[in-house]
């Protein structure tokens, strides 16, 4: 079974400069971490502000190394810092998958 969590977060449109640098280093440790099979952070083109939020880790475990990680910490810090704020996710535990 794999984890997805999907959702959004919100910025002011004006902060969205400010936050790129810590959604590109999230994105890019989260996606060498062990476990992590995709992970992405999103600017939506049509509501300047909505960060659209796509995870997916092949097991609890994984998930739980992903929360404990040095850059999970600094992307908490750097979001509360730049009021990051209507953080809207949800959880799936997927026991079976296909392309389409």
């Amino acid at each position: 079974m794999t984890l997805i969590l999907a959702g959004t977060i919100r910025i002011a449109p004006e902060r969205l400069a400010d936050l790129r640098p810590h959604l590109r280093a999230q994105v890019e440790g989260t996606r060498a971490e062990p476990g992590c099979l995709d992970y992405a952070l999103t600017e939506d083109p049509l509501d300047p502000g909505l960060i659209r939020v796509y995870e997916h880790f092949e097991s609890e475990a994984a998930l739980e190394f992903h929360r404990a990680t040095p850059h999970m910490a600094a992307w908490r810090a750097a979001c509360a810092e730049l009021g990051v704020h209507g953080r809207d996710l949800q959880s799936f535990d997927v026991s079976a998958y296909r392309k389409i």
